[in-house]
């Protein structure tokens, strides 16, 4: 996150205890997709506590590097390929299912252009006013950012069930927050509004199937 090292490794240190709480929680198979998102954003948070422990001992670097390369991947390759699958394996009917694979193909879309970027340009961060600040040589197509919105928080508002679809009204706020207010490092923002934000992943696994079969069918 833009502050500080302390406080990457203490959102890792929470969401990777919701998330394991959540794994520990879900019984289903299709479920443990869904339920591990809060552990790997924990683990992205922790990679962005790396950087700020190594960033001043060595900012060009192959550990600042490889940390920075691991962290865009996440962000732009992990994230709209993984979101997207996981609420339609956890999505039961069959309509919205066909939707959500629209926002699976976008979010491919977005992962192939991080990639492409990645292998020709590579990322770079460093510190600006206090801020870990991530670029690239290419930049980023302005109409890419609106690919990746759709494709991570598209599905949760199609998705059946009305909880899923607060996480996602709750992403697309700070989606907004950091664009307005945080534009120097906004990727950094939002990414970690959207660990803390995974955290509500927890509340939704810990319901029975039949509560959540019940507030479907009561939504219908």
């Amino acid at each position: 996150m833009c502050f500080s090292a302390p406080v990457s490794f203490a959102a890792s240190a929470l969401v990777s205890g919701v998330g394991f709480l959540a794994l520990r929680t879900v019984h289903r198979p299709r479920e443990r997709l869904f339920a591990s998102i809060p552990l790997l954003f924990g683990i992205q948070q922790a990679i962005e506590g790396a950087l700020w422990l190594a960033l001043p001992l060595a900012p060009n670097g192959a550990l600042v590097h490889g940390l920075t390369q691991a962290y865009a991947f996440f962000v732009g390759v992990s994230w709209p390929i993984l979101i997207p699958l996981s609420l339609i394996l956890i999505e039961p009917r069959c309509s919205r299912m066909r939707a959500m694979r629209l926002m699976l193909g976008l979010g491919l879309v977005a992962a192939v252009y991080t990639l492409t970027v990645m292998g020709f340009y590579g990322f770079t961060v460093h510190v600006d006013n206090q801020c870990l600040v991530y670029g690239n040589p290419a930049g980023i197509w302005p109409g890419m950012i609106a690919v990746y919105l759709v494709a991570t928080c598209g599905a949760f508002f199609i998705a059946s069930d009305e909880h899923l679809r607060w996480i996602g009204i709750a992403n697309v706020i700070g989606f907004g927050v950091a664009l307005s207010f945080f534009q120097l490092n906004f990727p950094s923002v939002w990414c970690f509004f959207a660990a803390l934000i995974s955290s509500l992943i927890y509340l939704y696994v810990r319901q029975d199937e039949p509560t959540r079969t019940a507030r479907r069918e009561s939504q219908a």
